[in-house]
């Protein structure tokens, strides 16, 4: 995978065909929901993986991939932020292509709920570099479910991000990929060898914490989750408390979830070009009232964003203590 390039054009096209004919945007949501499918679709069955893993790898036409993956919480009040994503993708690959001048991205998306209660816990794509990722993004279940104990199974990305990709980018560059998980809850504490066996259908060694699995993906990918203040929990400490723990800044709080492909495309774009806020949120093209929630939301990362004429996409190394599982935080 991995081939061609993004359309905008293409992609306003297919939307309009889309309404012409009166499909919905997440189709097959809507055939499982009325009963016309069943299951995961085949291109987002984390039990089909090739030889276990997503591949983000160069070619000929991209001889310098970059892999971005968005993997979202589909429960409860996170269902619309997939219809979100889906609306403003031509927005978000101008600002990643165009204005942080990454040429050769590979975008993966996928979702997640909850393991010990949904049907579908986790759908997982491929990496694209053309409007393929939009057709796998719409071929998500929006299950909007959730256990109610303010945790869901965001342990399952970083499963995932640690141990099924393959990166050319980190493999050949020493270059990471971007992590983003979006959601309103906290991680399961671990992620169980029972849930791996049952959601990849292949055999995990042991229970994993949610930090050894984090510490795991921080190898290769730059990690953030950002956090809707317009979802369930908004002003749970005790939430804000965990991610802060687990990643410290990386935890993105954002006040409306409609905004959230200009923060992702913000985020990507200030850890590239390593420019300062404001030419950033510029970039991005929102003004105003918008203009000023990404600002808010990407303050905290910003503070620690390396200056300009430094090592591009990534933090500034610093001398930290470990915690008790290991996790170097700034």
């Amino acid at each position: 995978m991995g081939g061609g390039s993004w359309s905008g054009s293409a992609y306003n096209a297919a939307a309009a065909r889309r309404a012409a004919k009166g499909i919905d945007d997440f189709d097959h949501d809507h055939r499982v929901k009325t009963g016309r499918a069943k299951g995961v679709h085949p291109t987002l069955d984390p039990t089909k993986l090739i030889h276990g893993i997503r591949e983000s790898r160069d070619s000929d036409e991209h001889p310098e991939s970059l892999p971005i993956a968005v993997i979202f919480d589909v429960t409860g009040s996170m269902g619309g932020i997939p219809r979100t994503l889906q609306k403003k993708l031509a927005n978000l690959m101008d600002v990643v292509i165009a204005k942080a001048g990454i040429r050769h991205p590979q975008i993966l998306v996928g979702a997640v709920g909850d393991a010990y209660a949904d049907q579908y816990p986790f759908q997982i794509g491929q990496f694209e570099s053309d409007n393929r990722f939009d057709e796998q993004l719409r071929e998500i279940i929006l299950e909007g479910g959730g256990g109610g104990q303010e945790m869901e199974s965001y342990g399952l990305a970083y499963r995932f991000a640690a141990y099924h990709t393959a990166l050319d980018a980190f493999e050949k560059r020493g270059k990471k990929g971007y992590l983003f998980t979006i959601g309103d809850e906290m991680p399961w504490p671990s992620v169980t060898a029972e849930e791996v066996h049952n959601i990849f259908d292949v055999k995990a060694e042991k229970d994993e914490t949610v930090e050894e699995l984090i510490a795991k993906v921080q190898e290769k990918w730059e990690v953030f989750h950002i956090f809707p203040m317009d979802g369930s929990y908004p002003n749970h400490t005790g939430i804000h408390a965990r991610w802060r723990m687990l990643i410290g800044e990386r935890f993105v709080k954002l006040d409306d979830q409609e905004l959230v492909c200009e923060v992702i495309a913000g985020l990507v774009h200030m850890l590239e070009t390593a420019h300062d806020l404001d030419t950033v949120v510029r970039d991005i093209g929102v003004t105003g009232a918008a203009g000023k929630v990404v600002k808010d939301a990407l303050v905290p990362v910003a503070k620690a964003v390396v200056p300009g004429g430094h090592t591009k996409g990534g933090l500034p190394k610093k001398h930290v203590a470990q915690n008790r599982s290991g996790i170097s935080r700034i």
